[in-house]
């Protein structure tokens, strides 16, 4: 009796095994693309430097804004993929302090490896979570910035280091599509841009940036 339960116990074991590496061989090799669309807050950052010195506590505040996201992933299992991010997160700046004339806007641009967890089931809704590291292009884009008598027109891009979190719910439609909803923490260091036109100071330089956004989801999976 003692040895049947023990191979009742073994078989039941490698049917199991047999049952999950089927279900990971079935989402294995699965490629799959997703886009999201939604608004964005950027939390109030430090001004820390506008061509020299500025007054202490300085502060640049951004109207709420869109962000839209592209990624690519692979399913290295049911419940583990990694994937390549990228996107943008546009706010037009509300103020400056001592600004005088503020008509400028400020965007991310990420490109992250993102690890990504699921609950590795087929049902209707399919909960995940994951993280990810990387870079962003930060952009000031000003048509009239003016401040302690200096005025700025152009755009400037500086790359910082920036990182993420995020979780979602999929709602299936079929095996290849599904759409859902999903939330990101983001935030990226403090970025600095420089005038080839400037005598003296040439810097502008804000503090580190932090973004909460949420979005509607699109994957298709191959």
């Amino acid at each position: 009796m003692r040895n049947q339960f023990k191979f009742a116990v073994f078989s039941s074991g490698c049917a199991l095994t047999f049952f999950c590496a089927l279900e990971a061989q079935a989402q294995l090799d699965r490629l799959y693309l997703k886009a999201d669309l939604g608004g964005q807050y950027t939390r109030d950052t430090e001004l820390k430097e506008f061509f020299g010195s500025v007054s202490p506590g300085s502060k640049v505040t951004f109207d709420p804004g869109v962000r839209l996201g592209f990624a690519a992933g692979y399913w290295l299992t049911s419940w583990f993929a990694v994937e390549g991010e990228t996107g943008v997160m546009a706010n037009s700046i509300k103020s400056i302090t001592d600004a005088d004339r503020v008509d400028a806007q400020f965007d991310n641009v990420p490109f992250l490896i993102n690890l990504r967890f699921q609950c590795p089931h087929n049902g209707f809704v399919t909960p995940y979570f994951g993280g990810g590291v990387g870079g962003s292009a930060a952009i000031l884009d000003s048509d009239h910035l003016e401040l302690n008598g200096v005025s700025v027109h152009g755009s400037d891009a500086d790359t910082v280091f920036a990182y993420q979190a995020f979780a979602g719910l999929r709602f299936r439609i079929n095996e290849q599509m599904s759409v859902g909803i999903e939330y990101h923490y983001f935030a990226a260091d403090s970025p600095t841009w420089e005038s080839d036109f400037a005598f003296g100071p040439n810097q502008i330089r804000f503090g580190r940036t932090e973004t909460h956004a949420g979005s509607f989801t699109f994957h298709y999976s191959f």
